[in-house]
């Protein structure tokens, strides 16, 4: 079984492969337990400053930006059920503090376990600049590989915005609710 590192959660790990971490730590803890905020957000990486533009030009950026961001999303998932760490890397911010260390978690996991992923819910909180706080609703399931508790989880990403293309940075867990 994969044992879970505290320390390692307490980095900027970003992602949708936090299930198959926190997962590994709720066989080994009490599932009333359950990490809350493994990841911090300060006040102003949440907070949005309304530009001024035309009201119509503001809906099209706004709804072509949340598209965008979608499209991450829906590639990083997509990248995590194909076992395909390249594509999964191009969707992270290379300047996230945990971007090395999620690289190597990520690498490891697809040699230990075979998940599925499915994104439920997708929501833009906010954009503000070149940031973005984003909430996706998943449920991992696993397919095959050692004990894991299957689980939906609501997890809030923090999204950079560097050369006109949107990164993940970061990850917080909102709720976990185990299936399994």
């Amino acid at each position: 079984m994969l044992r879970l590192n505290i320390k390692l959660l307490k980095t900027a790990f970003p992602f949708a492969a936090l299930s198959l971490l926190l997962s590994s730590y709720a066989t080994n803890t009490n599932p009333s337990q359950t990490p809350k905020n493994l990841f911090h957000f300060t006040d102003s990486q949440t907070t949005t400053s309304p530009r001024k533009q035309k009201p119509n030009l503001v809906v099209a950026d706004v709804n072509s930006e949340k598209a965008a961001i979608k499209s991450v999303v829906i590639l990083n998932l997509k990248a995590l059920n194909e076992e395909n760490i390249e594509v999964y890397m191009t969707t992270i911010d290379q300047k996230s503090p945990g971007f090395e260390l999620t690289k190597n978690a990520i690498a490891q996991n697809f040699s230990i376990y075979d998940l599925n992923y499915v994104m439920n819910k997708f929501d833009v909180a906010t954009i503000s600049g070149n940031t973005a706080i984003v909430t996706v609703d998943q449920t991992t399931t696993k397919i095959r590989g050692p004990q894991f508790r299957n689980n939906r989880m609501v997890l809030r990403h923090q999204f950079n915005k560097y050369n006109g293309k949107w990164k993940m940075f970061s990850s917080e867990i909102q709720k976990v609710e185990y299936l399994n």
